[in-house]
Formats: C-alpha cells, sequence, structure tokens
C-alpha cells in the first residue's frame, strides 16, 4: 500500500495562501474607499459647474450675492483641491496594495511549484519502486519455475 505525499512545507504555503488572501482583501477595501473619493470629487466638480451656470444666468447680481457667490466659488475650489490630493494618497496605497498582493502570490506560487515538482518526485520514485519489486517477484517466480 502506498504512502500518500505528504509535503513537508504544507503548514507554510497554507500560511501564505493566507497572506495572499489578505492581502486581496486590503486591495478590495482600498480600491471602494478610492471609488468613493472619486465619486466625492466627481460630485464637488458637478456643484461647482452648476454654481458657474447660476451665474451665467443671473449675470447682473447685487454685489453682497457676488460676494456671496464668490466665496462659495473659492471654498468649493479649496475643497476640491484637498480632495484630489486625498484621492491621490489613495491611489497610492491602492497601488501599494496592489504591488503587495502581486509580491505575496509570487511567494505563494513559488511554494506551490515546490509541492508540484516534488509530489511529481515523490510519485516517479513510488512508482519505480514498486515497478523494482514487480520485477523481483517475476524473476523469483521464473527462478522457481524452472526448478
Amino acid at each position: 500500500m502506498r504512502k500518500p505525499f505528504h509535503f513537508s512545507l504544507e503548514h507554510v504555503l497554507d500560511y501564505r495562501r493566507q497572506l495572499v488572501d489578505s492581502a486581496r482583501l486590503e486591495l478590495i477595501a482600498a480600491q471602494k474607499i478610492y471609488q468613493a473619493q472619486a465619486r466625492k470629487l466627481d460630485d464637488m466638480r458637478r456643484k461647482l459647474e452648476e454654481a458657474a451656470s447660476q451665474l451665467e444666468s443671473n449675470r447682473l447680481l447685487a454685489t453682497a450675492q457676488f460676494w456671496l457667490w464668490n466665496q462659495y466659488r473659492e471654498h468649493l475650489l479649496q475643497d476640491i483641491a484637498r480632495e484630489e490630493h486625498q484621492l491621490q494618497k489613495l491611489a497610492a496605497k491602492v497601488a501599494a496594495c496592489r504591488g503587495e498582493l502581486i509580491q505575496r502570490s509570487k511567494d505563494a506560487k513559488i511554494l506551490e511549484r515546490l509541492r508540484n515538482r516534488k509530489a511529481l518526485d515523490y510519485y516517479e520514485q513510488e512508482k519505480n519502486t514498486e515497478q523494482k519489486e514487480l520485477d523481483e517477484m517475476a524473476a523469483l517466480r521464473h527462478q522457481f519455475k524452472g526448478v
């Protein structure tokens, strides 16, 4: 009866697979945050465009109204600049998470290839051992038939 193949680094391989899964979850979370930030920035830009179109439709504004509109526009531009900076940070985080996932996947893949190669070697060796035993039994039978 053959012994089943046992990879001595199976626990390490499992751990590396867990690291890949956690890196994948981190990447997904970072991408969701990035997408939410991008939507927020798009909404702010849309509000700026709406404010500009309202100004054009009301060309004759009082000085106080124009000042209020200008203050609103300036604050909105500052908010947009701040949110764009935040979006760039989030893009860098997404890229870092993607790089980490790639590296962890490579590390796990190396162990998987080693495990596959060791399994092939093991089964080849088992096959050769079994073939030798069968050849010895056949030789002994043949030897005793002739006697």
